[in-house]
């Protein structure tokens, strides 16, 4: 388990500071890096920024409750995993966490070996969905669940016109696409308008400067590669 898990990185939300503070410490032991936060709002706002991999949840938290805070995220996100917490028992809020796919429902006080449990139900998970991530270098990936571009956890600013051809160059990865190829995909919804090549060579001179060194190369006549 702590191979796998410790390859990821988790969103905590807790806004019992003593507990959060023990809870942290011991999930250190198992993901590359935890990321600490108090209320729902905050959860939400690290959430877009860091682009964790996997969430743990208190149920009653400060601005938005963990459900809500699930549901918000699940509207974006199918498959990341979410452990949810709470203080009791609680049927309703039970019943209103079914719908969202959660890997685990805790109850606190949590005990050593439930923790543990469901560490493992989510090293599983992970394992299973690995290919969600598509690493470009030590720095940047390809997120192709949602379609994004991030640098050292932080997404990137694409324009929809960038996030087009780089979804494109990265689907046939390593095997040139042509002009008319990137011009039929990032200009789909101007098929009226006459697009130039030196207007491609300008949005892919833009996307060049975000991406790892040397990631599109230029193949003479044809296109674009992504290497």
């Amino acid at each position: 388990m702590r191979e796998v898990l410790k390859e990821y990185t988790l969103l905590y939300a807790e806004d019992d500071l003593a507990l959060q503070k023990d809870t942290a410490e011991y999930l250190k032991r198992y993901f590359k890096e935890v990321y600490v936060v108090e209320d729902g709002k905050e959860a939400l706002e690290k959430y877009a920024h860091l682009n964790p991999d996997v969430l743990l949840l208190d149920i009653d938290m400060p601005y938005k409750d963990g459900i809500t805070l699930a549901r918000e995220i699940r509207q974006t996100n199918k498959n990341i995993p979410i452990l949810m917490l709470t203080a009791h028992t609680d049927v309703d809020k039970l019943l209103k966490a079914i719908e969202l796919n959660l890997c685990k429902y805790l109850v606190k006080p949590v005990t050593a070996h439930a923790f543990k449990e469901a560490l493992e139900i989510v090293a599983t998970h992970l394992k299973e969905n690995s290919d969600t991530f598509l690493t470009l270098s030590n720095e940047y990936t390809w997120d192709r669940q949602k379609e994004m571009l991030f640098c050292k956890n932080s997404s990137v600013d694409l324009t929809p016109r960038e996030q087009s051809i780089l979804k494109l160059l990265i689907k046939h990865h390593q095997h040139s696409v042509s002009f008319e190829e990137i011009m039929a995909v990032a200009w789909e919804y101007d098929f009226e308008k006459e697009v130039s090549i030196d207007a491609i060579k300008f949005h892919i001179s833009k996307l060049r400067k975000k991406l790892p060194k040397k990631s599109i190369q230029s193949v003479y006549g044809i296109g674009f590669m992504f290497i």
